[in-house]
């Protein structure tokens, strides 16, 4: 296998997904984390394109704190992928570990309402 027929089919879904023509990127990865951070990223996956939710809904879904939800989505490896960025604090942006620029930019090309 050449290495632009490995690398092709992930550019492609990510440039469909930055023009707004892809909506969930469903390439195969090998998602590696502790069983709590594979449950809080699971939860992330399901958020929709374009919508957002707070870190304490998904505290309150697994029983715990807002903060370690929020840990749990600072070890995120693949932050598209695992769309982090749909995730928000109660009273604004919250934190993203690619930073707040990035985390507005992901927002903006989904057309999310804050």
């Amino acid at each position: 296998m050449q290495p632009a027929e490995f690398i092709d089919p992930f550019k492609k879904q990510l440039d469909e997904y930055f023009n707004g023509s892809r909506k969930i990127l469903d390439f195969p990865v090998r998602i590696e984390g502790s069983r709590f951070q594979k449950r809080v990223w699971e939860i992330v996956r399901r958020i929709p394109y374009g919508a957002v939710i707070t870190y304490g809904e998904i505290a309150k879904v697994l029983n715990t704190s807002p903060r370690a939800v929020g840990i749990a989505l600072s070890k995120n490896l693949l932050p598209i992928y695992i769309p982090c960025h749909r995730v928000i604090a109660k009273d604004g942006l919250g934190g993203f570990s690619e930073g707040l620029a990035w985390k507005k930019f992901l927002l903006k090309v989904e057309g999310a309402v804050l």
